[in-house]
């Protein structure tokens, strides 16, 4: 593994980064009922650096907009708008679903727009003079006000694409690079100093317990009459299982070392994104080497739970893996959480959320 001196930190917009052009051009949001989502892009002064989303609620429900590690969220450095040969790099977060509060939601009336300022110069580098085209595509989870329980609500929303001439290039990003502690420059190793005994203990029996649920799920995809396997990924495809099954398998082959992987492992919130907004339970930078990292939430899970649904350390260690380009590609993305809302995606998305393959773990492993 390849250790950098430093880092510049993006955060991945939930249900956007990983999604490609033709696969949205595919129809893929589409085949889902009508969205009661719109959404517009202008840019009132011709700027990447103020790019304005225009949302507008065109149901009849009151809606409670999930706004933390979406195209609403304003307080973490997220990249919130698709640009055109700018493939997007960055953290991705593992959400505490059920610890969501009022504070991490937009209400929007039915009828009525919101209106958000984007400034595409915060997560991405103009290098060169030209035209950039952005867009915004993804899945928005939503609950019907005055309830902010998320269940099984989602919102596919495609804006239109927003050509703009970059004249005075180059426009570095604004995320500040940040420097990693010497002490990990000196240890080519999976698992990164400053974990204290007990952590690194319970680290290393959830990147055993990892590798163990990676391989059961794996031969649980490879099985053309698992209906599990359907339940959570909406296909039986034999290119779908055999994607799982890859993936899966590269997971469980990351697990299985904590000395030698791909990826780094920090079993503390190095970068101070934990508590910046949102309920964090860990989160994975892939500006460089690929990184995962815990926050303080993730030492409330359990190491291995008993219950169908939940998430555990293992899982959440799964989850995070599935993220890291360096040992599957492509990476996954973050377009849903937890079971109600997964279960709802259509197959491409179930096919590249990171937290289908958590829970489906979690369902093999307990039989679900």
């Amino acid at each position: 593994m390849v250790s950098t001196r430093s880092l510049v930190v993006f955060a991945s917009l939930a249900a956007a980064s990983l999604v490609k052009a033709h696969a949205i051009n595919q129809g893929r949001l589409g085949k889902r009922a009508p969205s009661p989502l719109e959404v517009k892009l202008t840019a009132p002064t011709g700027d990447v650096a103020e790019i304005v989303a225009t949302i507008t609620n065109v149901g009849s429900d009151d809606l409670n907009l999930l706004a933390v590690g979406t195209i609403l969220d304003t307080k973490l450095p997220i990249e919130r708008l698709i640009v055109s040969i700018k493939a997007g790099k960055g953290i991705q977060i593992t959400l505490e679903h059920e610890a969501l509060t009022n504070e991490h939601f937009e209400l929007l009336k039915a009828g009525a727009s919101l209106q958000t300022v984007i400034d595409s110069t915060n997560v991405h580098s103009f290098d060169e003079a030209g035209t950039y085209t952005f867009e915004a595509r993804g899945i928005l989870p939503y609950a019907v006000a005055p309830s902010t329980q998320l269940g099984a609500s989602l919102a596919a929303y495609q804006s239109n694409a927003l050509s703009l001439a970059v004249t005075d290039a180059p426009r570095p990003a604004k995320a500040a690079a940040l420097r990693l502690p010497s002490s990990s420059l000196d240890r080519r190793a999976k698992l990164q100093p400053g974990c204290s005994a007990g952590e690194e203990a319970d680290m290393l029996e959830a990147l055993s317990n990892c590798q163990k649920l990676a391989q059961a799920a794996a031969a649980d995809a490879a099985d053309p009459a698992s209906k599990r396997f359907v339940e959570y990924f909406k296909s039986n495809a034999s290119e779908t299982r055999q994607t799982v099954v890859d993936r899966l398998t590269a997971v469980a082959g990351e697990c299985a070392t904590s000395d030698s992987g791909s990826s780094r492992l920090f079993c503390y919130d190095y970068y101070n994104v934990c508590e910046v907004y949102g309920p964090l339970v860990a989160y994975s930078v892939s500006s460089g080497p690929d990184t995962m990292v815990v926050c303080p939430l993730y030492w409330e899970r359990p190491g291995l739970t008993t219950e169908c649904h939940k998430q555990d350390h293992a899982t959440t260690i799964l989850h995070e893996t599935t993220h890291s380009g360096s040992v599957y590609s492509p990476k996954t993305n973050d377009y849903a959480y937890s079971y109600d809302n997964v279960t709802q995606l259509e197959p491409w998305f179930a096919l590249n959320n990171a937290d289908q393959y958590s829970l489906y773990a979690n369902a093999v492993h307990l039989n679900c």
